[in-house]
């Protein structure tokens, strides 16, 4: 019997020390493996830990899956940006579009012209050319005034 009465006030205990953290968002994905959820309000998504300390508030209205480099795609009104895992922007949403990383480099499109950036979020490239690719062996080539350009890419 006293066996018993301790469960059920360890059971009430915790239920009476628990809180509801999160019963601000209308939806709460899974944990991933680093403890950072997807959380929905008003059709607009964030990030929360296991803690429920919001990482980033549900302001995008799309958030990728993280890689292994712990970077996401967000978008917002439309535009293009990265996050990281830690809900720090690492590339504010100005880009039409970003392409995914080769090795560290990503070519963005921004007005219609292309530039590129690194994993860190720095301009390495300024939005400029017509068109810009990234050569197999690293090479950066890009069009400008209809011309093209071989440009020295350091990171």
């Amino acid at each position: 019997m006293k066996k018993i009465i301790f469960l059920l006030l360890t059971v009430f205990t915790l239920q009476v020390s628990a809180q509801e953290i999160s019963k601000e968002y209308d939806r709460i994905g899974k944990f991933n493996s680093k403890g950072v959820a997807f959380v929905w309000k008003n059709k607009l998504v964030g990030m929360i830990n296991t803690s429920g300390k919001e990482l980033a508030k549900p302001e995008y209205e799309k958030i990728g899956s993280f890689g292994s480099d712990n970077l996401a795609f967000t978008t917002m009104y439309g535009k293009i940006g990265i996050i990281n895992m830690e809900g720090k922007v690492i590339v504010q949403n100005e880009y039409e579009s970003i392409s995914q990383f080769d090795g560290q480099l990503a070519i963005t499109k921004k007005d219609g012209l292309y530039g590129m950036i690194n994993k860190k979020g720095k301009v390495l490239v300024k939005n400029e050319y017509q068109k810009l690719k990234i050569g197999r062996y690293g090479d950066v080539r890009a069009v400008k005034d209809g011309q093209e350009i071989l440009l020295d890419v350091k990171g």
